[in-house]
């Protein structure tokens, strides 16, 4: 099969965004995916906020990301304004219809792919005291299943068809002055990149269908304890994580994973695992370390007794720093893990040194420009793991492009991003141009592109289901 060319959609990226340019241009100045604007660290508590605390997002004031992101925010309700009538005091929601075309799929993945309805209410209590109580979950249901007369795998209908989730589920406040308090399923954001994770590994993400939309709007909360403990200018957040579960990725059977289904055993786990974070904020620059000891979310097969997907603990070390200087934004993750183990070597162990360089430009007006390097390096590398199903190489790299601007206003947000790996930019990626519109009060369009960029064995399997997408959501 013939490798793609990394800019195979380089003109079609160009074409939708000249597009949006030219019609925010020509409108009136006056007059994607269920996301949700977030804050760069969305760790950051309530409480200490409205306590004037330093936080990690005050450093980047003027500077965050606006790509929209997480599922639900801490400090947003889900792109839902405080003007809006609630019928319920304290819930909200959000109504959405997707939909896909796959342009060079092949049956029964290919032209329309989508026809999602979801849902999504949320519930928010403040109390008295300042403590805060709020529950969220979403439920969709895919009519394409219905009417379209094709052999479905079991395993894609279970996971696409329908689905019925809780989310956030949580309570937090003050104990005093200095520390604050959050238990319930929550997400906790470590690291400074929005495209490659390095240090953010405390929440699983939703990959069943990658490069839709950015990290921010995949992790899944899970239910995890923590306390902040502010010291001066700097905050100590030690970690409880009370249930355990892992990334979701594509279903068998399906566009991103042609695969049959091995049928493996797998593993529950009820155990607690815990975690550290201590940060500090300084003039110009803050800095963060982690250490936790969790479960493998990716894991391995343990062939005997019976073959088994298995999660054992490892351990990391990490630290990630900002540096900000007038309109650029310097930013670097190292972590370490310790206790990996493969199924190709299942009863040895493995270490990885995880690293990241990244910068970002705000200097042109209402534009954010930002360019991620990462480098996997296996410690004592051992040729066997080339064997495993995506062979592990001695290194591998990522490199991320981004570039977002918004226009009329912040009504319109047009995005493109590239994501490509190894050290040569030959090793597989994908490509994104979107384009995201404020409609009216409460209601948003999003639209856009994605292109799989082959390369690799895992890209090669998926480089044919490029596909166009748009929504439209209505928030009440």
């Amino acid at each position: 099969m013939l490798k793609r060319s990394p800019f195979r959609l380089s003109l079609v990226a160009v074409m939708v965004l000249s597009s949006a340019i030219t019609y925010a241009e020509e409108i009136d100045m006056s007059g994607f995916a269920e996301e949700t604007s977030s804050s760069r660290f969305d760790d950051t508590p309530v409480a200490s906020v409205e306590k004037d605390k330093t936080s990690e997002d005050s450093l980047l004031d003027g500077f965050s990301d606006e790509t929209p992101s997480g599922h639900f925010d801490d400090e947003n309700r889900n792109d839902i304004s405080e003007d809006e009538v609630e019928l319920i005091a304290g819930l909200t929601g959000k109504f959405t219809q997707f939909a896909s075309y796959s342009y060079s799929g092949t049956k029964p993945h290919n032209n329309l792919t989508s026809l999602r309805t979801s849902l999504l209410l949320d519930y928010e209590h403040k109390f008295e005291n300042k403590w805060r109580f709020k529950i969220n979950a979403k439920t969709y249901y895919d009519t394409i299943y219905d009417f379209r007369d094709q052999s479905y795998s079991k395993d894609e209908l279970n996971e696409f068809q329908s689905e019925l989730r809780l989310y956030d589920a949580y309570i937090e406040g003050s104990i005093s002055e200095d520390v604050d308090f959050k238990v319930g399923r929550q997400v906790v954001v470590w690291g400074r990149s929005d495209t490659i994770r390095i240090t953010d590994i405390l929440n699983p993400l939703d990959n069943r269908r990658p490069a839709i939309v950015d990290i921010e709007d995949l992790r899944l909360p899970i239910a995890m304890a923590k306390v902040d403990w502010f010291v001066g200018n700097w905050r100590i957040t030690p970690i409880a994580i009370l249930e355990q579960h892992f990334s979701l990725n594509p279903p068998f059977g399906s566009a991103f994973n042609p695969m049959p289904n091995p049928d493996l055993m797998e593993k529950n786990y009820n155990d607690i695992s815990y975690a550290l974070s201590v940060g500090g904020e300084f003039s110009g620059w803050d800095i963060n370390f982690y250490a936790t000891r969790v479960r493998d979310d990716v894991g391995y097969v343990k062939v005997t007794p019976v073959p088994t997907l298995t999660h054992d603990k490892v351990n990391m070390l990490g630290t990630a720093l900002n540096v900000l200087s007038g309109s650029w934004l310097l930013k670097a993750e190292l972590a370490y893990f310790d206790g990996l183990k493969y199924t190709s070597t299942q009863n040895e162990t493995f270490q990885r040194t995880d690293a990241l360089v990244g910068v970002e430009y705000k200097g042109l007006a209402d534009t954010l420009i930002s360019y991620d390097i990462s480098l996997r390096h296996m410690n004592h590398y051992d040729p066997r793991l080339l064997n495993e199903i995506n062979p592990l190489e001695k290194n591998t790299y990522q490199h991320a492009f981004r570039v977002s601007s918004d226009f009329m206003n912040a009504t319109l947000q047009v995005n493109y991003l590239i994501s490509l790996f190894g050290e040569k930019l030959d090793a597989g990626g994908f490509q994104r141009a979107w384009v995201k519109y404020e409609l009216s009060d409460g209601i948003n369009m999003n639209m856009g592109v994605v292109d799989y960029i082959g390369g690799s064995p895992l890209f090669d399997t998926v480089q044919d289901s490029d596909m166009i997408f748009a929504d439209i959501s209505y928030s009440f």
